[in-house]
């Protein structure tokens, strides 16, 4: 009788847990979810976007998210947090945060050997500023490359400017993935990709590998002056406080008729970036920061507010 117990009771634990509620899936992880707000040295805001709690005092985002950032903070509700960068493994676009008196939930990791196209999950992040949001979707594919190497979770759970960081769970409130980017809807729909989440627990020694690279490589290479000159030439000019050069005047003039709320930032090299409606400030300097050096809000609304 007793080894009868015995072995029923080893063939239900092996049985997968009962699938969760959405609502049951959000409740059990909306802690280990936090909103990430990136400013400059200057206190101005640079980028916001989403992290997962992953230890006591650790939290992990995108790399892209801290990109350009002095000042990392993680809030929700009343409660906020500074943060520094611990690891960032760039390559795979996961930084690892260290978060003092930081003490939530960490999240559980499913290995993506247990996912399968067509599984129910859950996108949970702050899309466009707007915290604690939950999608639900299905892992549209597994994308892996020549070498069937897994290199992204392909997803139709919606996200946003914003999910970057965010966590991708499946019905058990396990970790997936962290929601990573998307297709812009002009170019297609329901196409949004997430890191697999097993790549967590790698960036601490991918991070001090790429360090000892770059280390090596700086001692082994020698300055040529010439080279540096050439180079020196070639990067964008710099941008004076409070002026604009030709290209810039001109699109500012387009950008003064577009309705408020609207921000315009200009960079070096005289080039910008304008962006009007919600979150119009966040979206302007996140699409400056990806392909500019020194984006700053030259204007909002239609009153400049960049001294010279």
């Amino acid at each position: 009788m007793i080894r009868t117990f015995a072995a029923a009771a080893a063939v239900l634990a092996a049985l997968p847990a009962a699938a969760l509620e959405p609502a049951e899936v959000f409740a059990k992880v909306a802690p280990s979810i936090w909103e990430v707000r990136v400013s400059n040295a200057d206190g101005q805001p640079t980028a916001l976007g989403s992290a997962v709690v992953i230890g006591d005092g650790l939290a992990v985002t995108n790399c892209h998210v801290l990109r350009g950032g002095k000042q990392v903070t993680l809030k929700r509700g009343n409660a906020s947090f500074g943060a520094r960068l611990l690891y960032p493994d760039v390559q795979r676009d996961l930084c690892q945060l260290r978060v003092a008196d930081f003490h939530y939930p960490a999240v559980s990791i499913v290995p993506s050997s247990m996912l399968v196209t067509g599984q129910k999950v859950y996108a949970i992040g702050n899309p466009l500023g707007f915290d604690l949001t939950i999608s639900e979707g299905l892992i549209s594919s597994l994308r892996h490359d020549d070498n069937g190497v897994l290199t992204a979770i392909q997803t139709s759970a919606a996200i946003s400017q914003g999910s970057s960081g965010g966590g991708l769970f499946d019905s058990n409130a396990r970790l997936v993935g962290i929601t990573s980017r998307m297709v812009s809807a002009v170019y297609g729909q329901n196409l949004n990709f997430a890191a697999p989440a097993e790549w967590i627990n790698d960036v601490p020694a991918r991070a001090q590998k790429a360090l000892a690279e770059r280390a090596a490589a700086a001692s082994a290479v020698s300055v040529n002056t010439a080279s540096a000159t050439a180079a020196a030439a070639a990067a964008p000019q710099p941008r004076k406080r409070g002026e604009l050069g030709p290209k810039s005047q001109a699109g500012f003039a387009e950008y003064l008729q577009k309705p408020w709320p609207k921000v315009f930032v200009a960079a070096d090299g005289d080039v910008f970036r304008y962006a009007w409606g919600q979150n119009a400030e966040f979206r302007a300097m996140s699409w400056c920061q990806e392909q500019y050096r020194n984006c700053s809000v030259y204007a909002r609304d239609d009153t400049i507010v960049e001294a010279r």
